[in-house]
């Protein structure tokens, strides 16, 4: 009965803790807002009122949630994850974030209930236990979501890196200089290639508007950090910065990228014949054996059983 009280008031406790770092971190945000409303003329008065408390709220979170990826010193590798999930808009990051935030604590007060107020789990020590298990797992899974997300459309972009390189040649054998290029690319390509073509729209927006051409390209291939792109834009760098020729040196790098594909087909096709081997000799050369070998097994013990 002690026991069950303290999970209670344990649980309790936490839920307070996790409402004033809530409040706290919405106050923080609603202050922001204002000031950032104030900075930028009054232009949001027209607002609902309830959409800009909803908001505050989602941004107070997201501080906190930023807040909590510095202290695990990951800030920079979420930045970089993030851009490579395709989540660059300041809604999708405070999104992110928010939930950084909420789920420990939802998860840390779903875990003092369920082990503790429920009873399922004998002992404060391994209540407390399982509990701060739940809450690491539930404070890096946010993370881990978002590494799938990246990987995913990192492969996706690696895929449609080919006809990019060949469209390019074609664009740049017709006469187009690279913000040319670019702009073509992204207004007919979105139906060939869109992963590629919402990397590259970003960028011409820059270019257009009078960024480096040659630092842009730099940070999108540090950033989605793929090496058949990154060799693209090393080129296409070159080019905008030194001029010369452009069309032997995509067809090489094409030539390079479909060797190395090459290769890793081979390896693939490689690893899948040997695990068909293993499945072929544990499944399918035993019953063979029973099927082939059993009748006569049957009949010499039948015929040693007479004698």
């Amino acid at each position: 009965m002690n026991t069950t009280a303290l999970f209670v008031a344990l649980m309790v406790g936490m839920g307070v803790v996790g409402l004033g770092l809530l409040l706290l971190t919405l106050i923080v945000g609603v202050r922001e807002a204002r000031v950032r409303r104030r900075y930028h003329g009054e232009r949001g008065r027209e607002d609902n009122s309830g959409q800009r408390g909803r908001d505050a709220w989602v941004a107070g979170m997201a501080q906190g949630g930023e807040r909590i990826d510095q202290l695990l010193k990951g800030a920079d590798e979420t930045r970089m994850l993030l851009a490579q999930a395709g989540w660059r808009d300041a809604r999708s990051r405070a999104v992110f974030y928010a939930v950084q935030l909420a789920l420990p604590v939802i998860a840390a007060m779903l875990g003092l209930f369920v082990f503790g107020g429920l009873g399922l789990l004998e002992g404060a020590l391994r209540t407390l236990l399982f509990t701060a298990v739940v809450v690491i797992l539930a404070l890096l899974a946010p993370r881990y979501v978002l590494r799938s997300k990246a990987r995913k459309r990192r492969d996706r972009i690696r895929a449609e890196v080919p006809l990019f390189i060949n469209l390019l040649v074609l664009l740049f054998e017709a006469g187009l200089n690279l913000r040319q290029a670019l702009t073509s690319l992204v207004r007919d390509g979105s139906a060939t290639m869109p992963v590629l073509v919402e990397e590259l729209a970003p960028l011409l927006r820059q270019i257009e508007a009078g960024a480096d051409a040659d630092q842009l390209l730099f940070e999108a291939g540090k950033m989605l950090a793929i090496d058949e792109l990154d060799t693209v834009l090393g080129i296409l760098r070159q080019v905008e910065r030194y001029g010369g020729e452009i069309r032997e040196p995509l067809l090489e790098a094409l030539e390079n990228l479909q060797s190395k594909r090459s290769m890793e087909l081979r390896e693939q096709v490689n690893v899948m014949s040997g695990k068909m081997t293993v499945v072929l000799v544990t499944c399918f050369f035993p019953p063979l054996l029973i099927f082939i070998a059993g009748p006569a097994f049957m009949s010499i013990a039948a015929t040693l059983g007479n004698l």
